[in-house]
């Protein structure tokens, strides 16, 4: 489609009004409820405009392609879910940090799993899709190595845990069951479950089974 002048003009400088703020605002809303609804290849710019209300040409105000409005909702969810992963004081304990920890993942997890299943789809061909997605996957493993280092300064874990490579094993073990759980449907008891790899980073982080403060 071609762009009019007016048009790229607002796109290199943004909304400039409430109004078009919240237009954008509601497109990226749409945008999000169809591809949810239909998937990234099945959804179309009509689908996305017929579910905001508004025309193609406002559409195209602010969006080049399905892309690109993909990707910023894309990149919406993965700071939405961020920023809910913020932790709180941690709790004294290592048994109970731990558990705090593999639990808020999963409750910042749940709510945008189909957004997250389709990002990682879209990331087979797209690599702007596959970097965003290794942001969020390396994001929560900085901050887990971050923790874990503590813990080995502090002499709470073993001197020779190797903080690397420890948090991307328990990170990927984490994000690919709540991606098993919530993108392909295995129905697990969050509780026996939570209980379940918290015993696992344990054993790793205090192999004598006395989980230290």
């Amino acid at each position: 489609m071609q762009v009019s002048a007016p048009q790229q003009e607002r796109r290199a400088q943004g909304p400039v009004t409430g109004r078009g703020e919240q237009r954008r605002a509601a497109l990226l809303v749409a945008a999000r409820t169809v591809f949810e609804r239909k998937g990234f290849l099945d959804t179309r710019v009509s689908d996305i405009v017929r579910e905001a209300g508004v025309s193609q040409g406002t559409f195209y105000t602010y969006f080049d392609t399905k892309e690109a409005i993909f990707t910023e909702a894309a990149r919406a969810t993965i700071d939405a879910m961020l920023v809910s992963m913020i932790r709180p004081l941690p709790s004294a304990d290592l048994e109970s940090r731990v558990r705090e920890t593999i639990s808020r993942f999963v409750a910042a997890y749940r709510p945008h799993a189909t957004m997250i299943g389709l990002i990682e789809q879209v990331g087979t061909f797209s690599i702007e899709l596959r970097d965003l997605r290794l942001e969020l996957r390396e994001t929560f493993v900085r901050r887990t190595q971050r923790g874990f280092a503590r813990l080995v300064e502090a002499g709470a874990a073993p001197e020779d845990l190797d903080v690397e490579y420890v948090s991307e094993a328990l990170g990927a073990m984490l994000e690919y069951t709540c991606y098993v759980w919530f993108s392909l449907g295995r129905e697990f008891d969050e509780d026996r479950l939570v209980t379940a790899m918290s015993g696992i980073w344990l054993n790793v982080l205090a192999p004598k089974g006395a989980a230290q403060s």
